[in-house]
């Protein structure tokens, strides 16, 4: 049976572990989680007991390509199978996979650049990455937030969609655009899985994902007075405040 592949890009704390556990609950969707990260292979959850094995990453890291096409090529009934991949990762891997036309690309952004830069500052400091059991949850520490670098690393998202999104444009590339902030509505459900070729009407995906950083930054932030003040002339003041996801 032919499988649709696709990828899911994004930058890191933007949801793309909510997005593969979603994705993964459709029964004819195969979606692995970062198989591409320097610590490991991240597999869809199914396969975390050991019952799919690639190898070990530095066979991986060897030979990408050939790890990739094994990936491919897993024993499944699904229909789609896929991964994810984060600004920085395998980036020579990344510039092939945009290339191929076999390949569907599932852009996923965060509207909201101060809760991304602030979840990203909060998993470096506990290194809990991702979450699917509540006994596991970590309580999160308070992180100091400077304008200097958060504006740092709005650019450097924002450099890394547009040359993703330039190059898929250019060579008329499929793709679709989501947004985190979206992704658990039913319209934009369906809309993910018309993309991947899957027919319709589906009941809502669910996730087993488990959301880490408070609506709140004022739980987190230790400095929120100051970064309100700092941050009261620009765009970023409302994103600042907003109790959304």
């Amino acid at each position: 049976m032919s499988k649709q592949k696709f990828v899911i890009v994004a930058a890191r704390r933007t949801g793309s572990n909510l997005l593969c556990t979603l994705l993964n609950s459709h029964p004819e969707i195969l979606c692995h989680h970062e198989v591409f990260n320097p610590r490991g292979i991240f597999y869809a959850l199914d396969f975390r007991n050991g019952s799919l094995d690639l190898g070990s990453h530095k066979d991986r890291d060897a030979d990408p390509m050939g790890f990739l096409k094994h990936l491919w090529n897993i024993p499944t009934d699904s229909k789609c199978v896929g991964f994810k991949m984060t600004r920085g990762q395998a980036e020579r891997v990344l510039e092939k996979i945009i290339i191929d036309p076999e390949i569907k690309k599932v852009i996923l952004r965060r509207r909201n650049r101060v809760k991304t830069f602030v979840s990203e500052l909060i998993a470096e400091k506990t290194d809990q990455w991702e979450l699917y059991c509540h006994e596991e949850k970590i309580e999160p520490p308070k992180v100091r937030v400077e304008f200097p670098q958060l504006l740092n690393h709005a650019a450097q998202n924002n450099a890394f969609y547009n040359t993703i999104l330039r190059s898929l444009e250019a060579s008329n590339q499929p793709h679709i655009s989501l947004e985190y902030e979206c992704i658990t509505s039913v319209l934009e459900q369906q809309r993910i899985l018309e993309f991947l070729g899957l027919s319709l009407p589906y009941s809502r995906l669910f996730s087993v994902s488990i959301k880490q950083t408070p609506t709140d930054l004022r739980a987190v932030v230790s400095n929120f007075s100051e970064l309100d003040s700092t941050l009261s002339e620009t765009d970023y003041h409302q994103e600042l405040h907003d109790l959304g996801p």
